[in-house]
């Protein structure tokens, strides 16, 4: 038979179980999914969220619980491209003050995905809100179709390392994902979940080091700094900025400075300035456009800043240098 000292204890522990459980922190978590998306990339996130959930609780108690969701544009069945449908929910109105963070995975469409109004609008949305939204891969696309910016991808230090070292990285797409969640776990719970999750995920997957993945994410941004390059050299004749160059990065002006000074091995200001001056030479060489006309064309406002920067970096005004260029040919 129960005493009352029994049956408060019984209480006692009910209530403490009652404040554990209302001290969680639900973490709600959406992954925007449409046709020919990675099925692997939202696999691997919404897998690295739940081993975090686990593993928490072999703690005395849980500190923060992730709840993910699928959704899409329109809701219903979604293809991905590993030929799997899988049903979303629709993304709509208030719904996006219920998440805490969106993720946006890559695949082989997102090229057509770029093009969908419906996708594109709700991206844009979605960045209107408190939401941290944040893409996988080449996810990128989307949110740059969208012409919205996300944080730059958090540096995975040696203090998350799979404590396993063997062989081959996994494909890709999981790479990008585990490096995202692992990110984000690293954030909210520290390094050392965030190393036991890679060590959950890994362990099957034969993962070198956590080294190939910064290598990774290094020629990841080598490449988005050339890419920015190309888009300077190809709208230089537009009145275009260092800022949009950084906003068509998805990056902050501060960040891109910095990686593009690092890969470029000049700022973005003076690539530019030299993009436009060469344009100017071959204006210069191959037409006979008066000098005011061609600074106009080459986004260089006018004749008389075109000659003071032709003084400055050859010595030399445009009519001179026209006639020599037409002497040397």
């Amino acid at each position: 038979m129960s005493t009352s000292s029994d049956v408060f204890e019984v209480a006692r522990a009910g209530y403490v179980n009652h404040r554990i459980e209302n001290s969680t922190v639900i973490k709600h978590i959406g992954i925007i999914l449409y046709d020919g998306c990675s099925l692997l990339a939202a696999g691997t996130l919404a897998e690295a969220l739940h081993v975090a959930n686990e593993l928490q609780t072999e703690k005395a108690h849980r500190s923060l619980t992730y709840r993910v969701k699928l959704v899409s544009a329109r809701g219903g069945t979604v293809s991905c491209s590993s030929s799997m449908s899988v049903w979303t929910e629709q993304l709509v109105g208030l719904q996006f003050d219920n998440l805490d963070n969106i993720f946006v995975t890559g695949g082989r469409d997102v090229a057509r995905a770029s093009t969908d109004d419906c996708l594109i609008d709700l991206l844009r949305r979605v960045s209107a809100t408190s939401v941290t939204i944040t893409a996988v891969g080449n996810g990128q696309m989307l949110l740059s179709a969208a012409g919205v910016r996300q944080r730059d991808w958090p540096s995975m230090k040696q203090d998350i390392l799979p404590r396993q070292s063997s062989v081959a990285v996994p494909p890709h797409e999981r790479d990008q994902a585990l490096m995202t969640s692992l990110a984000l776990l690293k954030k909210d719970l520290g390094s050392d979940l965030a190393a036991r999750v890679a060590d959950r995920l890994c362990s099957g997957c034969d993962l070198s080091s956590i080294r190939a993945f910064e290598e990774m994410y290094d020629a990841t941004l080598a490449e988005k700094a050339r890419a920015s390059a190309r888009w300077l050299a190809q709208n230089c004749a537009k009145p275009i900025s260092v800022v949009d160059a950084a906003r068509m990065s998805s990056m902050s002006e501060r960040n891109f400075l910095r990686l593009f000074k690092r890969e470029i091995g000049v700022t973005p200001s003076k690539y530019l300035l030299r993009a436009r001056l060469d344009l100017t030479c071959q204006l210069l060489r191959n037409s006979d456009l008066p000098v005011d006309k061609i600074a106009r064309r080459t986004g260089l406002s006018n004749g008389e800043r075109l000659s003071k920067l032709f003084r400055k970096e050859f010595s030399m005004s445009p009519t001179e240098f026209r006639a020599r260029s037409r002497t040397a040919d």
